[in-house]
């Protein structure tokens, strides 16, 4: 079997890729590895690209699509067709530090964990410090949505991302979503603060620059992982001041005088320890869907 599989989804990506598919390169350790790019139907050249790539080294394997799905679908179909034991998910315009596949396998294996969260940052490609800690939490699901991880600068166990359905494919963008949806399956991950991915100043064709999207499914990514859980669930509470939070800064973003609205007041009830109920999150939830300028796959 394959050690580590990685998986990266590739939309107009051709002015980014030579720089991720160096650090690709230059990872260190002994461990098999095989590279799936999935492309999202570019209009650039990114499969001319990537087809370079694949002259050059027969572990690339290049999926191609005719329609534009968006990420979440895309890291599913590539997973799918992976083999590696571990799963090491990028964007297309992520590049990583020359041991960040070494080291995340060894604390992965050596904490005995399925899951590998640590920090994307905006700066230049430098090694994982030699005195990197990697932090085990217990709740996984109630750290992802307190912190909240918006990324995906991890390593987790392909039979972990299977077992969780993947992303949630009713959600274009799965930055957040993701992190709920293995959290919600595991005991113990791990988090780091170092930095496992780094992206450049400058990103063309950025999904998170549509900020009504944004808003739009992180309320998602948290209550389509709500509804998903007993009732009594230990991480109700935090996902449901998720969806609050999320309520509110779409109206912040889009209204004029937005501290006069039941958004603000929820948001505010929520931080001072209320909670949503079900038919406020069922009417916001029918408010984003029929909301106009957002992706839906």
């Amino acid at each position: 079997m394959t050690d580590i599989s990685y998986v990266i989804t590739v939309y107009n990506k051709a002015w980014a890729l030579p720089r991720v598919w160096r650090s690709l390169q230059e990872q260190r350790g002994h461990f098999t590895r095989e590279f799936i790019f999935v492309d999202d139907a570019s209009t650039d050249d990114s499969v001319k690209v990537l087809r370079s790539f694949a002259a050059s080294d027969s572990r690339v394997i290049i999926i191609q699509n005719t329609e534009n799905a968006g990420p979440a679908i895309r890291l599913n179909q590539g997973v799918r067709s992976a083999a590696g034991r571990w799963l090491h998910l990028l964007d297309g315009d992520d590049s990583l530090p020359p041991n960040a596949s070494q080291w995340m396998m060894a604390a992965l294996e050596q904490r005995q964990a399925p899951l590998l969260y640590g920090c994307r940052r905006n700066e230049e490609i430098a090694p994982v410090p030699e005195d990197a800690q990697a932090q085990l939490i217990a709740e996984p699901l109630s750290f992802a949505a307190a912190k909240p991880i918006t990324h995906i600068a991890l390593m987790v166990a392909r039979a972990v991302y299977m077992a969780a359905g993947g992303c949630d494919e009713r959600i274009f963008i799965q930055d957040q979503s993701l992190p709920l949806r293995l959290g919600a399956r595991i005991q113990t991950m791990l988090w780091t603060d170092a930095t496992l991915a780094c992206q450049p100043q400058e990103r063309p064709g950025e999904l998170s620059k549509n900020v009504r999207q944004q808003h739009h499914d992180r309320f998602f990514s948290a209550y389509n992982v709500l509804n998903s859980l007993p009732e009594d669930h230990e991480s109700g509470p935090v996902l449901r001041r998720l969806c609050a939070s999320a309520q509110w800064k779409a109206q912040r973003d889009s209204a004029r005088l937005p501290w006069f609205s039941r958004a603000f007041y929820d948001y505010i009830h929520s931080r001072m320890g209320g909670l949503p109920g079900d038919e406020v999150l069922k009417a916001t939830a029918e408010h984003f869907r029929l909301q106009e300028g957002v992706r839906r796959p």
